[in-house]
């Protein structure tokens, strides 16, 4: 395997990886003081909410979206999600992209894994500099792998310092705003060692159930502003079903034992390639932004397996929150109490709510 130099901002905390023997260690020592300076320069560039409101620099409505921050996390207080001192500043001045950078087997759903201290195992890498990720990308395509290289729009170290909004954030939506917010809280509130997949699926459905709670709150039923999150929601709904139903019928292409390598990648090719006319069939409201989003860019595992990251067992989650009467405070106290000391949460989770773990 081709030897590499590897950090990551590891779900935001920056530590050395786990490299292949033979890189010198004044090499490796070398870059992570050239990655670690990236996210000193976040943190250090960091000035108060209020401060940032105050120096006249934003436009209306960045100053609105800078004054929805502390009431969204209050409200994440209120329904029960850790209190944190995260997103109470902002770098005003950060001009950086986020890159996240993961791998996987062709023709096996199997993600490259680096493992960091503390953090222990992650299904992928972050980048400051587009050029970074790029080194790493051709290594990994030398050695075989699918690859797939996203931005991050906001930034989490989970916990370890106290992380600014990202300047990009001022121009989401609302409800985007929230949910993002809200799922870093539901980081704060429960984290299982060692299992990011769990912990970001977890967070995933935490941000959306919350933020929809959110506007609801803020706005009322009936509202324009909860009746276009809702088309919204459906919409993101409907797609996960669609990416669903793709890894599906991939799943089962890779785990034909009757066919070889050769036609198994030829079968991927012939899925992959009937995304566009798939997603035509599925009745989004906005059917644009999906056509939009699926001729963007190279599909392949490692894609697929991001979206696994963020969305797996989702009914699951949605059952085990139902049995608690739809109180999200008893939902996350239950997730925490069937996954403690369970060798894989996912299991526990199934258990808990009578699934097949092995139709999942």
């Amino acid at each position: 395997m081709t030897r590499r130099r590897n950090l990551s901002i590891a779900a935001g905390v920056l530590a050395l990886g786990a490299t292949v023997a033979g890189v010198a260690f004044g090499d490796r020592l070398a870059y992570l003081a050239g990655q670690a300076w990236y996210q000193g320069e976040l943190l250090w560039g960091r000035v108060p909410l209020e401060k940032a409101i105050a120096s006249g620099r934003y436009t209306d409505e960045e100053v609105a979206r800078l004054r929805l921050v502390p009431e969204i996390k209050a409200y994440g207080q209120r329904i029960g999600l850790s209190a944190t001192d995260n997103y109470d500043s902002i770098n005003p001045d950060w001009d950086h992209t986020i890159w996240n950078i993961s791998a996987s087997d062709p023709v096996k759903f199997e993600n490259v894994r680096w493992w960091f201290p503390i953090v222990g195992s992650m299904p992928y890498l972050g980048y400051f500099e587009r050029s970074d990720a790029d080194v790493l990308k051709a290594e990994l395509e030398a050695d075989g792998y699918d690859v797939y290289v996203r931005t991050a729009g906001a930034y989490s170290t989970l916990g370890w310092f106290r992380d600014p909004l990202m300047p990009g954030m001022l121009k989401w939506d609302e409800y985007r705003l929230a949910n993002t917010i809200l799922h870093e809280l539901a980081h704060a509130t429960v984290w299982i060692p060692g299992s990011v997949q769990f912990n970001e699926s977890f967070a995933n459905y935490v941000g959306d159930e919350a933020g929809r709670a959110y506007m609801i709150d803020r706005y009322g039923e009936g509202s324009d502003e909860v009746a276009k999150m809702e088309e919204r929601i459906a919409d993101a709904d409907a797609w996960r079903d669609f990416m669903h139903a793709v890894y599906k019928d991939l799943d089962a292409v890779y785990a034909d034992d009757g066919l070889s390598r050769d036609a198994k990648l030829a079968k991927k090719a012939e899925i992959l390639g009937s995304l566009e006319s798939r997603v035509d069939g599925v009745g989004f409201r906005d059917p644009a932004k999906y056509r939009e989003y699926v001729a963007k860019g190279d599909w392949n595992n490692a894609r697929m397996m991001q979206f696994r990251t963020y969305n797996r067992s989702r009914d699951w989650f949605r059952q085990l929150h139902e049995s608690q009467g739809g109180d999200l405070l008893a939902f996350m106290e239950r997730v925490r109490e069937v996954t403690a000391g369970a060798d894989d949460p996912y299991r526990a989770l199934a258990d808990a709510v009578g699934a097949d773990f092995d139709a999942e």
